[in-house]
């Protein structure tokens, strides 16, 4: 058991990993908060299909003046705002102003697994 929630406790703290470097390229002037599978993918692991923005990056084909635009996932935010803000243009709960969960959120539910764990013991 104890095994069982190391490891999900890991892969919790990692799930923020970066996306394929080959897409990438395109975003490396942006922050590291956009640089995930989650950018482009409905899914963190990159499966699931594309959000609103990766169909609209596809289908473009690279960051254009009309892509940087356009507000793919209809936020009222352009694709070039929630970038530089380091918010997820793919995703409509996801724009500037609104405080996202993080790290924070993944750092205290580990705490609270950790101490669970613990009591049982």
């Amino acid at each position: 058991m104890k095994k069982i929630v190391i490891m999900a406790l890991i892969l919790l703290l990692i799930a923020n990993a970066s996306a394929r470097p080959e897409y990438m390229k395109d975003f490396k002037n942006f922050s590291d908060k956009v640089k995930k599978c989650t950018l482009c993918h409905v899914q963190s692991s990159g499966y699931g299909g594309l959000n609103p923005f990766g169909r609209d990056y596809a289908k473009i084909g690279s960051l254009t003046p009309e892509l940087m635009q356009l507000d793919s996932d209809g936020d009222r935010f352009s694709n070039i705002e929630e970038l530089l803000n380091g918010t997820m243009p793919g995703d409509k709960d996801s724009y500037p102003g609104k405080k996202a969960p993080g790290y924070t959120t993944s750092l205290l539910l580990a705490i609270i697994i950790l101490y669970l764990v613990k009591r049982k013991s």
